[in-house]
């Protein structure tokens, strides 16, 4: 297979990926009770839905001229920005933890679903011949890393304590 359709065919890949993560996320947003869960979870929702659109692009380019160019990209970068105590949930929500089994749940596949992308984007760089395109695939990583962090930072804030109110701390 020529380096052109294996390109191809991780573009593809890549748009599957980022759309599992935006229906995710707009589930997240459905489902949880917290309204600052609610408004993180549909900004990720977004960011992937501007993932799935530089694919697109990037899909079109590469099958119509055989070329892309990643600077044409960078200025949609919309990172998540989470430095407060609790980055996704609101104070209040720590008051019905011992309920909040949807929401500690999500926090996991979310978690898991950033991970898989990371791997995904990176050993796509890996793969990728053209520079361009390398570039695009390690900023997808990086900015995938972003939601990544924030997750984790959330769970581990709420984890000790979800873990006693539901009565499974392991320790």
């Amino acid at each position: 297979m020529e380096q052109k359709e294996l390109l191809l065919g991780i573009i593809q890949d890549a748009i599957r990926v980022e759309n599992d993560g935006y229906q995710f996320y707009r589930l997240a947003e459905e489902k949880t009770k917290d309204a600052k869960g609610k408004e993180v979870f549909a900004s990720l929702a977004k960011d992937e839905t501007n993932h799935m659109r530089i694919l697109k692009s990037l899909y079109q380019s590469f099958k119509e001229k055989g070329e892309f160019h990643f600077d044409e990209m960078k200025d949609i970068k919309h990172l998540l920005e989470g430095t407060s105590e609790s980055p996704i949930f609101s104070k209040e929500f720590k008051n019905r933890l011992n309920q909040a089994h949807f929401e500690m749940t999500a926090l996991s596949i979310g978690i898991l679903l950033e991970k898989n992308s990371i791997d995904f984007y990176k050993n796509s760089a890996q793969e990728c011949k053209n520079r361009e395109v390398k570039m695009l695939f390690n900023y997808l990583a990086e900015w995938e890393g972003e939601h990544l962090r924030a997750l984790v930072n959330q769970q581990k804030l709420l984890q000790q304590d979800y873990w006693i109110e539901a009565r499974f701390y392991p320790f």
